[in-house]
């Protein structure tokens, strides 16, 4: 009896020991906040759209450069001209002319005057590129004239000219041979009559004469 009760007794003193059984869940309490709201802020001003930027313009071609290469292409036209319908045959390969045909290239060539010995030139001036021109287009080549296009008239005109170092800026064509002088003196004509006549002098006014001195 009393060794089951010494039992029961260290039992008990054991479960002290160890905590006597499970606590009670503390329960935890949230305390409540009252969600305060942030007053709006003031809305931001709109951007300005920028203008949209327009591409770059692609730069402009040189007129001058257009012009000249313009000249070189039928400069080369009228050199192939010269050569495929055979004006060689009678002009030389240089232009230099013989004792049978006058000369397109070189210091006698396409004198303003035609030589007294003249046949096919006979009567005709050559001034300006147009008379030149108009001249090859009807006149040669000798064994097939007028079969020349405008365009290959044209060319070996512009050719022969250049050869002969007649200013030309541009390409030749109808439009422009006419004011194409070949000649120093055909281009002194030209200027003068292209200039005003210069107006009389006007008579001096008399000086009025001087009046008498009062006494």
């Amino acid at each position: 009896m009393v060794a089951r009760m010494k039992r029961t007794a260290l039992i008990f003193v054991l479960v002290a020991a160890c905590g006597g059984g499970k606590k009670p869940a503390q329960t935890t309490t949230m305390e409540s906040h009252e969600t305060k709201e942030e007053p709006a802020k003031p809305a931001e001003p709109a951007e300005t759209p920028k203008p949209e930027e327009k591409p770059a313009e692609a730069a402009k071609p040189d007129e001058g450069a257009l012009a000249q290469a313009a000249l070189t292409e039928q400069y080369e036209m009228g050199k192939k001209v010269f050569a495929d319908k055979k004006c060689a045959s009678c002009h030389g390969d240089h232009g230099e002319g013989n004792k049978k045909n006058p000369p397109v290239i070189g210091e006698k060539a396409l004198p303003e005057k035609a030589p007294k010995t003249a046949k096919l030139r006979k009567g005709v001036t050559f001034k300006t590129a147009k008379d030149v021109m108009e001249f090859v287009k009807a006149k040669m080549p000798v064994k097939a004239a007028g079969t020349l296009t405008d365009d290959e008239a044209a060319a070996v005109t512009a050719w022969m000219l250049s050869e002969n170092k007649v200013n030309l800026e541009k390409k030749l064509d109808a439009s422009n041979a006419d004011s194409v002088m070949l000649h120093a003196g055909a281009a002194a004509e030209g200027e003068a009559k292209g200039a005003e006549p210069a107006e009389p002098a006007k008579p001096a006014t008399p000086a009025k004469p001087a009046k008498p001195a009062k006494k």
